[in-house]
């Protein structure tokens, strides 16, 4: 892995940034560099998010590789908050897989890979993460198969938010969904 890193590295430090396929190569080096984190061979999480935003803004939204790179810096963000519990990481993936949930058609191995990713924890008992998991369970028709997860997890995200906040109206919500 380390040698996949400084080779991604020197690939990397031969794209000036008006190069063409210098996004391709951030989010190689940004790719070794999550796995390294998810192995607890590396613990700088933060440049590896900053690659995939990079990455992310030499991609305008009209470009083929638009929706992978949000997907990427959504997966950074998730495995950072998984290990540093930043709240501010949570809501910016959420934010990001609302942006890129409907540019995935229904079916697609992202659009599986994203509704997988905001099914499961963690809980984010904020207005905007109760809201994705609402979105996931409109993207979840009825008959679909992950469905019942989808409406399992979003009710444990307000149950959350009713043992947090006390609000009325929140466990409603919860006993609706199970």
């Amino acid at each position: 892995l380390n040698a996949a890193v400084e080779h991604f590295q020197l690939v990397l430090d031969q794209c000036p940034v008006s190069h063409p396929d210098r996004a391709t190569a951030l989010t190689n080096l940004a790719w070794a560099r999550l796995q390294g984190f998810i192995r607890n061979d590396l613990e700088d999480i933060d440049v590896t998010a900053s690659l995939f935003r990079d990455a992310l803004a030499l991609r305008p939204e009209h470009h083929l590789d638009y929706s992978s790179s949000l997907f990427n810096l959504t997966e950074a963000l998730i495995w950072r908050y998984s290990k540093k519990s930043t709240t501010a990481d949570i809501r910016e993936a959420a934010h990001l897989y609302r942006e890129l949930l409907p540019l995935c058609p229904d079916g697609t191995y992202v659009a599986s890979q994203q509704i997988a990713s905001i099914i499961e924890p963690p809980v984010d008992v904020s207005d905007e993460g109760i809201q994705l998991r609402r979105v996931v369970v409109e993207l979840c028709p009825l008959g679909h198969q992950l469905r019942h997860h989808a409406l399992h997890w979003l009710a444990q995200a307000v149950e959350a938010r009713f043992i947090q906040c006390g609000s009325i109206g929140d466990i409603d919500e919860t006993i609706q969904h199970q």
